[in-house]
């Protein structure tokens, strides 16, 4: 098993890979234009707040219940046929409520529920699925970059999602028909990216850890070629529950600074175009920051891109407060677009953090349970995050946000202290329990 791991672990680059890549990287894709829906369904259900709050709750299921069946019966592939079955069902409910009732209404609304619950549960149920697979099935000279890019297709959805919502609501000026223009581009996202899926392998590692050497085996005829180097092995310095705890503060920091900078304070305090306007100048910040936040923790130690990512993002927030402060509301918008653009810079850089230590610092056989439950932290807090600042100012809201970066800065101050660096490195020994003390 650790000889067919190094094998993998210090492959070339192959076609396979690609695939691999393809495949999660469409699903993040459809992630980002699902994180539009919410927004476009609060003002298609005439700002309802209870659907924009129920929208939101329902995330965590399925990064729990989908992220632990694919770590015991699922496996990789057959999760994302669920998670596939369940966007489709979800997108046809949500799109012929919305056709039928114009979103007017409390049974509307309440159908509309139904409809995002079940498209939310297959969504972001994805997303710990594809992490684990990424991690476990690509070379580590090569898992960093990958780790980072794939997920930032998310943010190129997100803006791609925000165009056409923007698009649709200045030439219509109706907010139902810009929500019915997104269910559409989502619908042919997702028809594209179950092409993809039917054609990749099964991952390796979770193959390996369920005894299914043979099936392993020849998965991994497509996966490993000639090595391209010798990767090497750490020593961990943090036990599981450790880590843990360090990326569920990482979460909370970044999940919810992003999730309130980028959406909530657009439909909170402006309306019109001007709401996806907000949005989409997020969006492309964090798109555009996910090139360099691939290649910058192939260059650094880990532990200082974290500190970069974190303390960065707390200290952008410093002219956002002072613009506000000093210029209201009316005169900071013009500032506010420039300054929230460097803000989602260091929001992607903190992703990356994310993205690149949630699928490395568990074990195969918890590796996708472990980032549902990872996530199930910020998900949670972001849903009563939303109740409690919807009646708050625009400064309160924007003291709140810098708290909340501080919480990420302190954290990964601890972890330049206390953690250690998982730079193309096996992954095995990333992820294996902390070593007993010596006597």
């Amino acid at each position: 098993m650790e000889e067919l791991a190094r094998r993998l672990d210090s492959s070339r680059w192959t076609s396979a890979h690609g695939l691999i890549f393809t495949s999660t990287s469409l699903g993040m894709f459809i992630w980002g234009l699902e994180a539009m829906i919410g927004p476009a369904g609060y003002f298609a259900f005439h700002r309802s707040l209870a659907f924009l709050i129920a929208f939101y709750a329902f995330d965590f299921i399925g990064d729990i219940a989908i992220g632990r069946l694919s770590d015991t019966t699922l496996a990789r592939k057959g999760a994302f046929y669920v998670t596939m079955s369940l966007i489709g069902v979800g997108l046809l409910v949500l799109g012929l409520d919305l056709m039928i009732t114009a979103g007017r209404g409390l049974i509307a609304v309440l159908a509309g529920l139904a409809g995002a619950a079940v498209m939310k549960i297959g969504i972001e149920g994805d997303v710990p699925v594809s992490l684990a697979f990424l991690a476990e099935n690509t070379p580590a000279k090569y898992r960093n970059r990958v780790l980072v890019l794939s997920p930032n297709f998310n943010n190129i959805g997100g803006a791609v999602g925000a165009a056409v919502l923007y698009l649709t609501y200045t030439s219509t000026n109706s907010y139902l028909y810009a929500a019915l223009a997104l269910l559409v581009a989502t619908a042919v996202a997702l028809a594209v990216t179950f092409a993809v899926r039917a054609t990749m392998p099964e991952s390796v590692r979770w193959l390996m850890t369920k005894g299914m050497s043979d099936r392993a085996s020849r998965e991994a005829s497509a996966l490993v070629s000639r090595p391209s180097e010798q990767v090497s092995s750490v020593s961990p310095t943090v036990g599981i529950g450790g880590r843990y705890a360090f990326l569920a503060l990482l979460g909370l920091s970044q999940y919810l600074t992003f999730g309130l900078m980028a959406f909530t304070i657009a439909y909170f305090y402006y309306s019109g175009a001007t709401v996806y306007f907000i949005q989409l100048v997020a969006l492309l910040g964090a798109s555009i920051a996910g090139v360099p936040a691939a290649f910058l923790p192939d260059i650094m130690d880990t532990r200082n891109f974290t500190l970069l990512a974190y303390v960065g993002g707390f200290l952008s927030m410093i002219p956002i407060a002072l613009a506000l402060r000093y210029l209201g509301s009316q005169g900071f918008l013009s500032l506010f677009y420039p300054l929230l653009f460097l803000n989602m810079v260091f929001s992607e850089l903190a992703w990356a953090v994310r993205t690149i230590y949630e699928p490395v610092l568990f074990p195969t056989h918890i590796r996708a349970t472990m980032i549902g439950l990872v996530r199930a932290v910020p998900i949670a807090s972001y849903d009563v995050s939303l109740y409690v600042t919807s009646s708050w100012s625009e400064w309160q809201f924007v003291l709140f946000n810098i708290a909340l970066w501080g919480v990420g800065a302190a954290t990964s101050v601890l972890w330049r202290l206390r953690g250690y660096d998982t730079r193309r490195a096996l992954l095995e020994s990333v992820s294996s329990p902390r070593p007993a003390a010596p006597l």
